[in-house]
């Protein structure tokens, strides 16, 4: 057999919807009827919202603790890449420094003499003879003057401030 769907029981009479009210007469319904209920409504009212307000100041400082953190924290490494970046121009301006105090060395030293090639085979002709009477055994070659060695002078110049973050 096949099985019955139940139906839904009506109920009785329509509901019908009270006349519409006015401003005045639903307020008028709202308050207590005295004024001591009234009162303690309001105390009620207003301790709740005291307890709101504690809470949503006890909050709001929560957020403006913890933004403050972070901020600060933020601002650390803001500092601490400058400081790093700092360092690393610093860093190149020393570098740049010594090239420039090299290059200077090199422009002030006296430029060197350098033989022609005529010259090299007239110094090697003469020195061939001295050549072959030092390996000769008892026989003295003649000791020739040491050139005065030339060392670069050091100048120390004062070092450019740093540029600007």
């Amino acid at each position: 057999m096949a099985a019955r769907k139940k139906t839904r029981s009506k109920k009785s009479g329509a509901r019908k919807k009270a006349p519409a009210k006015t401003a005045f007469q639903r307020f008028e319904a709202e308050l207590p009827p005295d004024l001591r209920g009234y009162s303690r409504r309001v105390r009620r009212g207003l301790t709740k919202l005291e307890r709101e307000i504690e809470t949503a100041q006890k909050d709001a400082r929560r957020r403006w603790a913890r933004l403050l953190r972070d901020v600060s924290h933020q601002l650390g490494s803001i500092e601490a890449a400058g400081e790093k970046r700092w360092r690393e121009r610093t860093l190149k301006a020393r570098r740049e420094a010594v090239k420039l105090l090299q290059r200077l060395e090199k422009a002030i030293q006296p430029p060197k003499r350098k033989a022609s090639p005529r010259k090299k085979k007239a110094t090697a002709r003469k020195t061939g003879g001295r050549a072959k009477a030092a390996a000769r055994p008892g026989v003295a070659a003649k000791s020739l003057p040491d050139e005065p060695v030339q060392r670069p002078v050091g100048v120390a110049l004062p070092m450019p401030p740093p540029p600007p973050l």
